[in-house]
């Protein structure tokens, strides 16, 4: 009569010991049960165990406490440069200045945020004040808990030194790293689809354990932490999309209907709320042409299923090359794959499930042009697509040690005991070192320029606007009296960071008079009596001429001579170029002004 087995079988299938491995069966040691003479007949240890990649414990732990540490160490860094606010961030900080209330409407500058997000900003705000490192706490919160995350999903799903690996791609991400030092939201996107995603582990794993009272506390809680979730983080309605459908999916094929029914209900709350802040969000504008923005994120409008079949691959190529700085996105598509197969084999089929599965929602959304699967946008793709990579890879590493150890057993065969046993184990080293290799060797190839990207911002880490500290110079060199003009494109720059400097600059656009935004007559009237005059460049993002500070400088040289004309560079202070320029109204017109093709289209005061 066959005994009944003491270990009790999750919903997914596999024994209720997530953090076990899967290995070959092990006989139990001699001496540990039965007469003394039965250590005679315990059948030998199968020494396959020793190229299992999960049999080195301790070293398998430190390296991936010290690559979580190093990982760490480089999003802090970077947090703790507390580089300026650029274009997009003080955007969201000059929105911050509104009531909890005024939050949930429409956001100025046609910004998209999740108003949970936006509380927890300014709560932060009210209570440690509105410097740069405050506002971009959550920042750092999130990608360290997606550092975490990563590393305890891999551990559970595929192995230990499985998580090292994919600990090491998450540390050595730059878009992680670059959204660790910005007011967006990204980072904590990021952390709450993984949290989505381990809840619904636990969910399940609980499903069939608990009695009473505790039973109906877990449907509960689920609707609860979802209902956060999706308060806080945008994408996290469709993390949680995949992991419902995931595990519906297994408990439908479990023949489990009710629990199928109560998780249905419990996520109902999630998929309501979010469907009312969509729908609310829809009601206020958005920034022109912001689905086009994003390159081969989504499909162009009106596309049918041809073109949406075309926009694929260059869609999955962006995402590769731009949001994971990666290369070869065939084969980073086919480690992917590679990788769901591989935890189905392995008895992981919820993970399979839920990771491919958001993907796959991801793909969808884009398609319909709900949410541009490209940059910066898919940035809470990164740590799913990494675990399934790893995962691709692992598995091949397990087949491979598998295949060899069975080609050792092979080749000793026939031969003496010793002269097989030795053929055996160079055998197993040979296959278990080359599978190694290969994995080795497959990581660096398509992770390499990210790598060196993170390296070069965590060691130096860089603003995207370089107005700022331009805004900052010229404030410790201005006199009373001077006025001080700005890029026009900088005018959030101004608004937010002209009061910190006790400075209140104008805007100037260099259109035709025709444009309501070039008045050269309110123009002189800003000069007025002024001796001396500034004009600040940020960064050019509006598509203007890569000249335009130099035309700025060629009209104002027509009212007085420059003075000096001073330009941070991008290679000391950031991804683009700023500038400012000093002129003296009272020296006259410039004699030598600077050269520059005349163009009526950019020529405000209308002198050419």
């Amino acid at each position: 009569m066959t005994s009944a087995t003491h270990t009790q079988e999750r919903a997914d299938g596999r024994p209720d010991r997530p953090d076990e491995p899967d290995r070959p069966d092990e006989p139990p040691p001699a001496g540990t049960g039965g007469p003394p003479g039965d250590r005679l007949r315990q059948p030998p240890v199968d020494r396959r165990r020793r190229l299992d990649p999960d049999r080195l414990r301790w070293p398998a732990r430190i390296a991936l406490a010290v690559t979580l540490a190093v990982g760490a160490a480089g999003q802090i860094a970077v947090w703790a440069a507390g580089n300026w606010l650029w274009n997009d961030e003080t955007a969201i900080a000059i929105n911050l200045r509104r009531t909890f209330l005024e939050l949930t409407r429409g956001m100025e500058f046609q910004q998209v945020a999740p108003v949970g997000w936006l509380w927890l900003e300014k709560t932060l705000w009210l209570a440690f004040g509105d410097g740069e490192r405050v506002l971009r706490l959550p920042s750092l919160a999130g990608m360290l808990a997606v550092l975490a995350l990563t590393a305890i999903i891999t551990r559970r799903v595929v192995g230990r030194w499985a998580a090292v690996a994919a600990t090491t791609l998450i540390a050595a991400a730059p878009m992680i790293l670059t959204y660790v030092g910005e007011l967006k939201q990204y980072a904590v996107e990021s952390a709450v689809a993984l949290a989505v995603l381990l809840l619904g582990d636990r969910y399940l794993a609980s499903v069939g354990h608990r009695r009473g009272r505790s039973r109906w506390l877990l449907p509960v809680g689920w609707a609860a932490a979802t209902l956060v979730a999706v308060f806080i983080s945008l994408t996290a309605v469709l993390a949680l999309a995949a992991a419902v459908a995931g595990m519906t999916l297994l408990l439908a094929l479990r023949r489990r209907w009710t629990a199928a029914v109560v998780l249905l209900a419990g996520s109902a709350p999630a998929v309501a709320f979010a469907g009312y802040l969509i729908h609310r969000r829809r009601r206020f504008p958005f920034m022109p042409g912001q689905s086009d923005y994003f390159a081969d994120g989504t499909p162009p409008a009106g596309s049918g299923p041809v073109d949406i079949l075309a926009w694929l691959p260059r869609m999955w190529s962006s995402f590769v090359t731009v949001t994971l700085d990666w290369r070869q996105p065939l084969l980073v598509l086919l480690l992917a794959v590679a990788g769901v197969a591989v935890l189905i084999w392995r008895r992981r089929s919820l993970w399979a499930a839920m990771l491919g599965g958001t993907l796959l929602v991801a793909v969808a959304a884009a398609a319909a042009r709900g949410l541009p699967l490209a940059d910066r946008v898919a940035t809470w793709l990164i740590a799913p697509t990494v675990i399934l990579v790893v995962a691709g890879l692992d598995g091949g590493v397990r087949l491979a040690l598998r295949a060899g150890t069975g080609l050792a057993s092979r080749a000793g065969t026939g031969l003496t005991s010793r002269v097989g046993t030795g053929a055996r184990r160079v055998s197993r080293v040979a296959v278990a070192s080359l599978a190694l290799l290969v994995a080795a060797a497959v990581l660096p190839v398509i992770a390499h320029p990210a790598a060196v990207a993170a390296y070069r911002q965590v060691v130096d880490p860089q603003m995207k606007d370089a107005g700022p500290a331009a805004l900052a110079d010229v404030a410790a060199r201005a006199q009373p009296g001077d006025v001080i003009l700005t890029y026009w494109f900088s005018y959030r720059m101004v608004v937010w960071y002209g009061p910190r400097h006790d400075l209140a600059p104008r805007t100037v656009r260099l259109y035709p008079s025709g444009y309501d935004k070039c008045d050269p007559q309110a123009f002189d009237e800003w000069l007025g009596d002024a001796d001396r005059v500034w004009y600040v460049h940020g960064r050019n993002l509006s598509g203007e001429p890569a000249d335009y500070p130099t035309r700025v400088a060629a009209e104002l040289a027509e009212l007085g001579t420059i003075v000096e004309i001073r330009d941070f560079p991008a290679d000391r202070w950031s991804t683009s170029t700023a500038a400012w320029v000093l002129v003296d109204l009272a020296a006259g017109p410039d004699p030598q002004p600077p050269a520059v093709e005349p163009d009526p289209g950019y020529a405000c005061l209308g002198r050419w």
